[in-house]
């Protein structure tokens, strides 16, 4: 579903800004952060501030480097829209392929935007519905999933026993298939994630401001935020075991396809029986 959006939005960024400049100063520069921002968002996955600027710096860059090079603008474009994601791309060849491809696919389709801009409606939806394909290129390539990028970057900034406990919840994020709770369910395992977060973040205040005048204080706290995170992680995986359990009893109980082959596999034992008998 994400990638089909990210299509549309690539679609409406490359289809809409070749016309921006018929709309007027106002108008034209309001279209062209539109649609750069969605397409940022889209390649994000949410609206995250680090995407937005980049969407927008990727507006302004575009206009200014198209006037002399639509491949350049639509690179840049593209190239600022997934930095975000870029970030989060596990291993430097990993990432540099997703950049690559990210300004590659960009060029492309900014030199197919400008190109066919003023051709007929069919031809120029054909081109802007490649421009999209090709701009989605680095979703090919696997990024982190945020939240985990997000716990992992703060277990790097905080002590024992918070980064084993953010460690793990990082590796849980990874591998669990939130596809299978329910709309509650689903909705309270995200509020609990939002609150890891928050409590990562405040953890990570409290390290870095921590003095010596307030060391007891400060202890004290450190130990209730970092047992708080326990018990969230904690609750997360017995949520998620819980599910696969469930699912996997589930899938336990439905034999009828089992039971049908066996039928199917009786009945033909006893025709050979019989034309064996016969013979």
């Amino acid at each position: 579903m994400r990638k089909i959006a990210f299509l549309v939005a690539a679609a409406a960024c490359f289809g809409l800004a070749p016309f921006a400049g018929r709309l007027g100063v106002v108008s034209g520069s309001a279209l062209l952060l539109a649609v750069a921002l969605g397409l940022a968002a889209a390649a994000s996955g949410a609206f995250d501030p680090l995407s937005l600027a980049g969407g927008a710096l990727g507006a302004f860059a575009s206009v200014v480097l198209s006037t002399a090079s639509p491949a350049a603008g639509g690179a840049a474009l593209v190239g600022l829209a997934f930095a975000e994601r870029t970030m989060r791309v596990r291993g430097q060849a990993a990432r540099l392929l997703h950049l690559g491809a990210a300004l590659g696919g960009g060029a492309l389709a900014g030199s197919l935007a400008s190109a066919y801009a003023s051709a007929s409606p069919a031809v120029r939806s054909v081109a802007v519905v490649v421009s999209a394909v090709m701009v989605a290129l680095p979703l090919l390539v696997d990024a982190d999933d945020p939240i985990a990028h997000a716990l992992d970057a703060a277990a790097d900034d905080v002590a024992e026993p918070a980064r084993a406990s953010l460690r793990e919840a990082a590796e849980l994020r990874r591998t669990a298939e939130e596809e299978l709770l329910d709309r509650r369910a689903a909705r309270e395992v995200r509020n609990t994630w939002r609150s890891l977060l928050r409590l990562a973040e405040a953890r990570i205040r409290l390290e870095r401001r921590r003095t010596q005048a307030s060391a007891s204080h400060a202890g004290a706290v450190l130990v209730r935020i970092d047992q708080r995170i326990a018990d969230h992680v904690g609750v997360l995986g017995r949520a998620y075991v819980a599910v696969d359990a469930a699912r996997a009893a589930e899938a336990s109980l439905d034999d009828s396809a089992m039971r049908s082959v066996e039928t199917v596999g009786e009945s033909l034992e006893q025709v050979s029986k019989a034309i064996v008998e016969e013979i």
